[in-house]
């Protein structure tokens, strides 16, 4: 993956206090730091006997909702850049994943406020806008899809650790979402490096058509 200064790197999700992290990177490239949400990746919760939301699981939960409108903007400014360079079919891909990203964002707010779990939107970083290749920009989304995997199987890990297996089912349909994602955007990539200017045409027709056909279901 791209150890890039990418704003997506954003997507990776948000430790509660006391949680081990990684290295984080800000939307400008720097060091996480200042008052909007960097990334680092929550270690997974260890079993403590308790049954009940834990203060990990919650604060995992609210974050994410954020992790997702962050997702959001993220696939919009990937859909700008395209735009900007005339290739329409990529460009509307993107904005239809903006969308479902955003739509994730609204599920997992409704769940959580259903099972009154507290929520509490965080400030969102400006994402990443510029690349130097369409190769660059379908390798940083590659790594937001395998860095929002990890943050939603951190959550299940800690809903497992407190027995509250209802998130764990609720969760599922969001894990088989990121495989197929992750094997959608993994074969785009490959076919990209490297493509001579007539396969990106093509490619960029046929995502044009996919996501035309993906508006009208």
């Amino acid at each position: 993956l791209l150890q890039s200064a990418s704003a997506f790197s954003y997507l990776s999700s948000l430790a509660p206090n006391g949680a081990t992290t990684s290295t984080s990177y800000a939307p400008n490239g720097q060091a996480g730091a200042g008052s909007s949400i960097h990334p680092h990746v929550a270690s997974p919760a260890t079993s403590t006997g308790v049954i009940g939301p834990s203060e990990q699981m919650l604060t995992l939960i609210s974050r994410q909702v954020s992790v997702e409108l962050a997702a959001s903007q993220a696939y919009m400014a990937a859909s700008i850049w395209f735009r900007a360079r005339n290739m329409d079919g990529m460009a509307a891909w993107m904005l239809d994943e903006s969308d479902e990203e955003r739509g994730h964002g609204k599920e997992i707010l409704e769940f959580a406020l259903k099972n009154h779990y507290p929520v509490k939107l965080e400030p969102l970083a400006a994402p990443q806008s510029e690349w130097s290749s369409p190769a660059e920009v379908w390798q940083t989304i590659l790594g937001l899809e395998e860095q929002n995997t990890r943050n939603l199987l951190n959550i299940a890990h800690s809903a497992d650790a407190c027995g509250m297996y209802g998130v764990k089912a609720f969760l599922d349909p969001f894990h088989v979402e990121q495989i197929d994602a992750e094997d959608k955007v993994g074969a785009l990539l490959a076919k990209i490096q490297g493509a001579s200017d007539t396969l990106m045409w093509e490619l960029d027709h046929a995502l044009g058509v996919e996501a035309e056909e993906e508006g009208h279901h």
